[in-house]
């Protein structure tokens, strides 16, 4: 679905960027499809044997990959499908490999003579040098802030009961709070769309606690 979508996105706006930004997903599609191939028809069908990995003319750079992280050189309606997508599935189906099949990698500088050369190596994932990895991982992934549409913060008002709390009113705070001020670090514009970070949240928790009697919360 999430393909189909973006074809319809991408059918009469030119990008070049887009490979750079959602090749995990366009590789978590290619083996769906090999695994299809085999289970609806045979094994002798299979392309795996024929097409087993890919050959790239960059190098993966830390300063590079920086710039992949934020959609800020899509066209808008591509970036906003993207988000939009990926904000209405389910935690699982996101960190699922056959969504998004993405993989680490630490450049190798070492290797022994005699032993094969490969690009690619796997290691198993309950392994000390794997887990080593994902340790390191986890780290950076904690450094990223976790972001939040503006309609998110009002539906999460609204489940916790301030059933009165809406856009307008939410609109309506953060400008009397210069809050999309950059500087304040309540949020970041991503290409043309703002997000929330939690600090933010946290200010909207308690401007309903403060208010709650008008905004519906009965306690």
């Amino acid at each position: 679905m999430f393909l189909i979508g973006l074809r319809h996105e991408i059918e009469h706006q030119m990008t070049t960027r887009i490979d750079d930004y959602l090749s995990a997903r366009f590789q978590a599609c290619c083996l769906n499809y090999n695994h299809y191939i085999k289970t609806l028809f045979k094994e002798k069908f299979s392309i795996d044997k024929h097409l087993s990995f890919s050959l790239q003319f960059s190098s993966i750079e830390e300063e590079h990959l920086n710039q992949l992280k934020e959609f800020t050189d899509l066209p808008q309606n591509i970036s906003a499908f993207i988000n939009g997508f990926d904000s209405e599935i389910p935690y699982d189906v996101y960190n699922d490999m056959r969504y998004s099949y993405r993989v680490l990698y630490v450049p190798k500088s070492v290797n022994h003579k005699g032993q094969a050369d490969k690009v690619i190596e796997f290691i198993p994932a309950n392994s000390p040098e794997a887990e080593s990895i994902n340790k390191q991982y986890v780290l950076i992934k904690e450094k990223e802030k976790k972001k939040y549409l503006p309609s998110e913060i009002v539906n999460l008002m609204q489940r916790q009961g301030y059933s009165k709390f809406n856009q307008h009113q939410h609109t309506q705070l953060w400008k009397s709070r210069d809050a999309k001020n950059e500087g304040k670090g309540f949020g970041v514009q991503i290409a043309k769309t703002w997000y929330w970070y939690s600090s933010w949240l946290d200010e909207v928790k308690k401007h309903c606690q403060d208010n709650s009697k008008t905004l519906g919360k009965n306690t």
